[in-house]
């Protein structure tokens, strides 16, 4: 399919920050097919926590799907990026990974409970492999379809993408295992991952620039060193990867805490999508909005609040207290989300765009993956409100070392990082 360049799009859409960002040609679909494919994978994340429970009783075999299911990328995530950066064959990793997705989904749901743990963990891993795709490889796509001066405004609606799935894909799971079963809610995901490949289909994915001789391992290795050196873009990466180290405690936290509070462990998937609503209607506002101060400082307000909410969220003496301290949360989330796409734009090449979107985000997922493995732990050892301090802890480290990791020089400016 092809599509217009930037410079050819009508004057409407490409004049002003202000114009109709959906009649960019190619993005409505583009958004279709990333909502989708997102919605899919948390609502099947949910699912697998909900089945283990309801198959083992098992808060360790729960952690350790979700885990499996996303750790993958942390070596997956670079190698993907750079490759996507490079080949014309991009559609190929997206269609392979909504059918893996499906094929993974289906196949638990007739083997937790019945097959060893080992397996289950092992099978759950195989999608995270090519999952790099539903962050760094639709983000990737939005800059060669989208005029520079709706960029931000795009960003803004992709991080509002990830909050619609965070919204539907948890409420959905935990609407189905409670009118249904948790096997059904992981066979309406497999279904979901199937739906997406209709306006997949569709969406335009513009050939890359030609590669300039660098092996893939070289480039990869050229992609880690620009990340490191790069003051907002080292920032960014290490406070969000230890604050999203903590958000890997949610998926596991939120159903125990619901039941120590008296409710179904399903009630869990309600809280999940309250977080996603409050983070939902942020993304919202701030797309619509630009915020006056910086985007990496925005970000580091943002892990501050959820920090905050997190202190909250373990000493919460009701669910109806939860419901609003996790809603919160998720309002200081949405910021460092758009923020931190904001930041990797900014400051990363075209020719690697790709490449630094998911690695940075491979890198968070790894620590969300380690997140829900420490987290089943220390859940089945002390109960909920241990998760909840271990979520706390990680927004903590994560605003520290990434204040530090900006250099002395960088932080005694003041500058807002544009």
């Amino acid at each position: 399919m092809t599509t217009l360049a930037p410079d050819e799009l009508p004057a409407e859409a490409a004049g002003h920050p202000s114009a109709p960002l959906w009649r960019t040609p190619g993005l409505t679909v583009l958004f279709a097919a990333s909502t989708t494919a997102r919605l899919a994978n948390e609502c099947g994340r949910l699912g697998l926590v909900l089945l283990a429970l309801d198959r083992t009783g098992s808060p360790a075999l729960s952690g350790a799907l979700v885990a499996a299911a996303t750790f993958p990328q942390l070596v997956s995530g670079p190698l993907l990026g750079a490759w996507l950066d490079r080949t014309p064959h991009r559609r190929t990793v997206f269609v392979a990974h909504q059918l893996l997705l499906a094929a993974v989904l289906t196949w638990l749901v007739l083997a937790v409970g019945h097959a060893p743990s080992w397996l289950l963990v092992l099978t759950a891993a195989l999608p995270g492999g090519t999952a790099p795709v539903l962050t760094g490889g639709y983000t990737g796509l939005i800059a060669p379809l989208v005029p520079r001066p709706l960029m931000q405004r795009a960003y803004g609606a992709e991080a509002t993408s990830y909050n619609v799935a965070g919204v539907g894909g948890p409420a959905l799971a935990g609407a189905v295992a409670a009118w249904g079963s948790p096997s059904a809610a992981v066979l309406v995901a497999a279904g979901l991952a199937l739906l997406a490949l209709v306006p997949l289909a569709r969406v335009p994915m513009p050939a890359p620039a030609p590669p300039h001789g660098d092996h893939l391992l070289r480039a990869v290795a050229a992609g880690l060193r620009h990340m490191a050196v790069t003051p907002p873009l080292r920032a960014a990466t290490v406070a969000t990867t230890l604050s999203y180290g903590g958000m890997g405690a949610l998926p596991v936290v939120l159903p125990a805490l619901a039941h120590e509070l008296g409710a179904p462990a399903a009630a869990g998937g309600a809280l999940f999508s309250t977080f996603a609503v409050g983070a939902l209607l942020s993304s919202v506002s701030l797309a619509a909005r630009a915020p006056r101060t910086g985007p990496l400082r925005l970000a580091f307000l943002g892990v501050l609040g959820v920090g905050a909410a997190a202190c909250a969220l373990a000493v919460v003496p009701t669910l109806w207290l939860a419901f609003v301290v996790v809603g919160v949360a998720g309002v200081f989330e949405s910021p460092v989300v758009a923020s931190t796409l904001t930041v990797r734009d900014r400051h990363s090449p075209p020719s690697m765009r790709t490449q630094v979107v998911t690695t940075a985000a491979s890198i968070k997922i790894g620590a969300f993956a380690l997140g829900s493995g420490a987290a089943g732990a220390v859940v089945a050892a002390h109960g909920a409100r241990a998760g909840a301090w271990l979520l706390a802890g990680c927004q903590g480290a994560g605003l520290l070392l990434g204040a530090l990791s900006l250099g002395r020089a960088t932080r005694r400016t003041g500058q807002r990082l544009r």
